[in-house]
């Protein structure tokens, strides 16, 4: 099937991305077809793209007020799909006041997609970027009085609701409407109709705002850049996300399944794990961009990563469940946690061992991950092991009276907990080859002064899950 959309993106990728140094070692030049592209290029996650595509590119940080670039992002395909949504959120009479709250992001060309959206609108705009004082923006907003607000996040909504005390539409009397990206599922006091604005990555827009039920759901935008899905098992059944060998194209996506999005542009993106999951609850019809029925879709938060240790990985799902069940009845209330590998566990120095010992091979395959092989990585004609974590660090912001010997209480039941799950991990910790988690209390209140910052920044999401897993 001929998909428009899919055939404008492939080939300015070839256009553009061909003729580079990185275009010819990978022989973009030679696609003619998704299919090639699918069959040549492998799927990457974020560390492996940035290091096999993006530090090779070089392109530095776009101009967003670049024509080409703006034709690159193909952010315009679906705008007119976009504005007619938002229209139809806000009934008969358009905004003619709207309000942008958004910060600047790391790729300008981001800021650019949504800016252009907004105007496109056609009523005036005041575009605030930054938030010093909560006083003086609020100030700002009841002197326009906008009938339509763009935020980020929901719980930018929810802080200036906290800062008015009370419900906005109070202070913005001609306040009818919220359009956010992300936090959708946040309960705010405002009773105006909080609606999804779509979904914006650095790679072009990803997903258009839906009429249809569930509320929030997405389109994919099929027709801005390509997307693929990568089905993976349940993290609810299994402990390790398990994914699938190959990704499959949004028309052959199946009523229920999770999928971590892969996307690739001409931006400098070739196939690319997202680390962005979805769930699919139905179809839209086609569009002039994409003639099959599109994906419509809700975000799932990622399952925690997993955590590799020195000889062993940690699920992710073990180490919250861990960590919860560490907490007993007459400890004080758990506020936030993060747990991942521990900085200071990893020995100093290399070993370097001499290539004829470990063989040729550049890459060795995932089933060596967890053995000593595992850490080797080649360094002209010697490979050099690079020692892992051998602990866990475990932050914890609680609520209520701490204990002095609660660290050590919180460290032992971690332990014992993760030895029970894991065969791996108690035999390593039997041998003294692991060492028991550390363990530290936060003061009270960074969660919130966190939660602050990223919110008076205007970018991206806020919310994070209660229990963070991390990696190094």
């Amino acid at each position: 099937m001929e998909v428009p959309g899919r055939q404008r993106c492939l080939a300015q990728i070839v256009d553009h991305l061909g003729p580079t140094r990185l275009g010819r070692e990978l022989g973009l030049a030679r696609l003619r077809s998704l299919e090639d592209l699918r069959a040549s290029l492998p799927i990457m996650d974020h560390e492996r793209h940035e290091r096999e595509v993006e530090l090779h590119l070089g392109f530095g940080l776009a101009d967003s007020s670049d024509e080409r670039a703006r034709e690159l992002s193909g952010a315009a395909c679906e705008r007119d799909a976009v504005i007619s949504v938002w229209r139809a959120f806000g009934g008969e009479r358009p905004a003619r006041r709207v309000a942008l709250l958004r910060g600047h992001s790391v790729d300008p060309i981001v800021d650019r997609i949504a800016r252009d959206d907004v105007r496109a609108l056609g009523g005036e705009v005041l575009a605030i970027d930054r938030i010093d004082d909560p006083q003086a923006v609020l100030e700002r907003l009841e002197e326009l009085d906008p009938e339509l607000m763009v935020v980020p996040s929901v719980l930018t909504l929810r802080w200036l609701e906290t800062v008015h005390r009370g419900p906005l539409e109070r202070r913005i009397r001609g306040l009818r409407m919220v359009l956010a990206e992300h936090d959708l599922g946040q309960a705010v006091r405002s009773r105006v109709r909080v609606k999804t604005a779509g979904w914006i990555h650095r790679s072009g827009r990803l997903g258009l705002p839906s009429l249809r039920p569930p509320d929030h759901a997405l389109t994919l935008a099929v027709g801005s850049q390509i997307i693929e899905l990568l089905p993976y098992g349940n993290p609810e059944e299994d402990a390790q996300r398990v994914y699938a060998s190959e990704t499959v194209l949004p028309e052959h996506a199946i009523v229920g399944q999770r999928y971590e999005l892969v996307v690739s542009s001409p931006q400098g993106f070739l196939r690319l794990r997202t680390d962005e999951h979805v769930r699919v609850v139905g179809f839209d019809a086609p569009s002039e961009h994409a003639p099959f029925p599109r994906p419509r879709v809700v975000r799932l938060a990622p399952s925690p990563p997993d955590v590799t240790l020195e000889g062993c990985t940690v699920a992710g799902a073990w180490l919250t469940a861990s960590l919860r069940q560490a907490f007993h009845r007459e400890d004080p209330a758990l506020v936030a946690a993060e747990i991942g590998p521990d900085p200071r566990s990893v020995p100093r120095g290399i070993a370097v061992v001499p290539s004829g010992q470990t063989g040729a091979s550049m890459q060795l395959p995932d089933a060596f991950q967890d053995t000593e092989l595992g850490g080797l990585t080649r360094t002209g004609t010697a490979r050099v092991k690079r020692h892992r974590p051998r602990a866990l660090l475990v932050k914890v912001e609680v609520q209520g009276y701490v204990a002095p010997e609660l660290s050590g209480f919180l460290s032992q039941r971690i332990d014992q907990s993760l030895r029970r799950r894991s065969p791996a991990y108690d035999y390593l910790r039997e041998r003294d080859d692991l060492q028991p988690p550390r363990v530290m209390v936060l003061p009270s209140g960074t969660r919130r002064s966190e939660e602050d910052r990223r919110i008076r920044e205007l970018v991206g999401g806020v919310w994070v899950p209660e229990v963070r897993v991390v990696g190094m």
